[in-house]
């Protein structure tokens, strides 16, 4: 099975919703793991999703808890989200999927072998946003379209509609979320 690591307030802030208010913060928390439960229940394939806050849960949340198919995870005592997302990336490995834009979370959990996806993407694949591309090797013609409207690359070797190494893989990542 899949787990899908995802730092919860990395992703607020993404939404533009993050705020220090302890009230508005706990009503985004509750929206976040709503939204999340409902995109894990859309999954061709079962999967854990868990989300890690910094800090300490209120007395209604409880440091540890299930929203639907989403576990929620407060690091506590263990310092950051940002180290309890690692540790996590280094038990699941390959298995792991990394949702964050942290620079630190997206090296360490990369080493550990996890695949890591950015919160602006994560958050146009929930919403639906990213459509899939016309793929390799078909091009899409247009009667009218004009060849000169297309920027000249740079000749180099290899296959020109290729797309590269990293842009592979990241495709890779979000057609399994």
């Amino acid at each position: 099975m899949r787990e899908i690591l995802v730092d919860g307030y990395n992703l607020i802030g993404a939404q533009g919703r993050f705020r220090k208010d302890r009230e508005i913060l706990l009503g985004e928390r509750d929206r976040l793991k709503k939204s999340l439960s409902v995109y894990a229940s859309s999954l061709p394939e079962p999967a854990r999703i868990t989300v890690v806050f910094d800090g300490f849960p209120t007395e209604r949340e409880g440091s540890y808890g299930t929203a639907g198919s989403v576990v929620v995870l407060f690091s506590e005592e263990e310092g950051t989200a940002d180290a309890v997302i690692i540790r996590l990336a280094l038990r699941h490995r390959e298995q792991a999927i990394v949702i964050s834009s942290d620079r630190e979370v997206i090296d360490r959990s990369r080493m550990a072998g996890a695949r890591v996806v950015g919160c602006r993407e994560f958050l146009d694949r929930m919403a639906g946003r990213i459509k899939p591309r016309t793929p390799p090797g078909q091009m899409i013609h247009h009667e009218d379209s004009d060849r000169d409207d297309y920027p000249q690359r740079p000749s180099k070797k290899g296959n020109p509609r290729k797309p590269s190494k990293k842009e592979r893989q990241n495709r890779r990542t979000l057609s399994g979320l």
